[in-house]
């Protein structure tokens, strides 16, 4: 390849807008670097310190319905069947770093995840493959990869309400910052983190061979004692693919800046996009504030969504994902907690007002874009956006206007037997076009019980868990789960 005319616009385009193409490059990619992932497993090379680290595990999922209970397989980056009622899973994970690789300031991150998924059929995927490059706080990342986790797992999405770890990863490449970056001579007070992806939802949707494109920009400055304050903004744009409708939808570079700029359609996009924005664009503003509590640590976080611009200029100020989380720093029957209130019900008002696009915003659904934020058969976004409907019911997600309470805990009941559970409790509306009539109440619960590989020769945890409500039928399932690690 010529990688002079590779950095070429047009030919950038072309690796993005050419799904077969794109995913002949992915797997090509995913082949070579399992196979250094296994060829340096297996040995300590001279190119870094660290050695390799392999996890294998069996995982028994079991139901008292024909379904398994929603925290038993919510964002767990979706491995697992929750339309069946057993799954019984195995799981290789392997991990290799190469720290400062040919004595470079470069580090080498190589990782895979693998899982052979038995219900009523026998399935086997990568639920993670990539390769990540870091230098000077940049990252560079391609493949299969989940997000970061936050509040140590606690929280119903992750903390934010656009951007969870409820599906499987997607094909993508990512180029951004390590977390939070020194801004330049201001780096005692102020830094940033920033990120820009392209990826393609190659899972069966109505419009086939979606993309999606995500860029997010955080800036958090610190206050005295040790308080800071970050806000920031993640964005996310459906572009492309093949319409039922509308056939291939535009994408040439030019429309791509469209798209990404959040700029109205010109002639060749549907008519929507010309009174509106270009592609399906939603995304969230996200405030947080972390300080201490004596010895403890605590933050504070808004998530605010947006669906295209009146999202975005706070027509819909009462939806938000409202959270506070604690760290006692102690080891105690509770050590971290969290609380989230959740409210998506106003949605920029009942009334839609034809033109200007503005009111009824449905969340993470759209027109033409039917499958709405979703893969893979979950949802993207907060878990609770759901259930995910099916090419043949419909599509996209049945569920968007919410009011949530969800509480979040871990902790430790002795030495060598750790602990976490989540309630949730939740009402739910439907959607302005098909409503839930009564409105659904609904309860689900989780708890987890731990004992580490520190204190017997391996990992095992055991999980219980349970709906009660109109949404789900009633059930009780539990999962047990033994793993081991070189």
């Amino acid at each position: 390849m010529n990688f002079n005319n590779f950095f070429c616009p047009n030919n950038l385009l072309t690796w993005f807008t050419k799904p077969n193409k794109h995913i002949r490059l992915l797997t090509n990619f995913a082949k070579l670097s399992a196979f250094f992932f296994i060829l340096f497993s297996l040995t300590n090379n001279s190119f870094g310190q660290n050695r390799p680290n392999i996890q294998l595990s069996y995982q028994s999922l079991l139901s008292s319905n024909t379904e398994l209970p929603f925290w038993l397989v919510h964002n767990q980056q979706g491995k697992y069947d929750a339309d069946n009622q057993q799954n019984q899973v195995v799981l290789v994970n392997g991990y290799y770093k190469f720290d400062s690789i040919f004595k470079s300031p470069i580090d080498i991150e190589l990782a895979g995840s693998y899982v052979a998924l038995y219900s009523n059929t026998l399935s086997n995927s990568f639920n993670e493959l990539f390769a990540k490059a870091h230098l000077w706080g940049w990252k560079l990342e391609a493949g299969l990869f989940h997000e970061p986790v936050y509040f140590n797992n606690l929280s119903s999405t992750n903390g934010n309400i656009d951007r969870s770890n409820n599906n499987r990863p997607y094909p993508r490449i990512r180029f951004g910052t390590n977390e939070f970056v020194p801004l330049f001579f201001w780096k005692k007070w102020f830094s940033f983190k920033a990120e820009f992806d392209e990826g393609l939802l190659n899972d069966e949707r109505v419009v086939s061979n979606t993309h999606l494109h995500h860029k997010s920009l955080y800036a958090r400055a610190k206050f005295k004692n040790n308080v800071y304050a970050s806000f920031g903004l993640n964005h996310f744009v459906m572009w492309g693919g093949n319409s039922p409708v509308y056939g291939e939808l535009p994408s040439s570079f030019k429309d791509y800046i469209t798209y990404i700029t959040g700029g109205a359609g010109t002639s060749n996009f549907p008519t929507t996009d010309q009174q509106n924005v270009a592609g399906n664009q939603l995304g969230s503003y996200h405030l947080q504030i972390d300080f201490p509590i004596k010895k403890y640590k605590a933050s504070l976080y808004i998530s605010h969504p947006f669906e295209d611009h009146s999202g975005m200029e706070f027509d819909n100020w009462r939806d938000n994902l409202y959270g506070i989380f604690i760290d006692f720093n102690d080891n105690k029957i509770i050590e971290r907690v969290v609380y989230e209130l959740m409210y998506t019900i106003h949605q920029s008002g009942h009334i839609h007002q034809f033109g200007v696009m503005r009111g009824r915003d449905n969340y993470f659904n759209h027109g033409y874009y039917r499958s709405g934020f979703t893969y893979k058969g979950y949802t993207m976004a907060s878990p609770l956006f759901s259930p995910v409907l099916s090419s043949s019911q419909g599509s996209g997600i049945a569920n968007t206007r919410i009011l949530m309470h969800h509480i979040g805990f871990s902790g430790k009941l002795h030495k060598s037997l750790m602990w976490d559970g989540k309630l949730t409790y939740s009402k739910n509306m439907g959607t302005y076009n098909t409503p839930f009539e009564p409105q659904r109440n609904q309860f689900s619960a989780i708890i987890n019980l731990n004992i580490p590989e520190s204190k017997i020769p391996f990992d095992l945890s055991v999980s219980l868990a349970t709906d009660l409500g109109q949404m789900y039928a009633k059930r009780s399932g539990a999962m047990l789960s033994v793993s081991k690690k070189w």
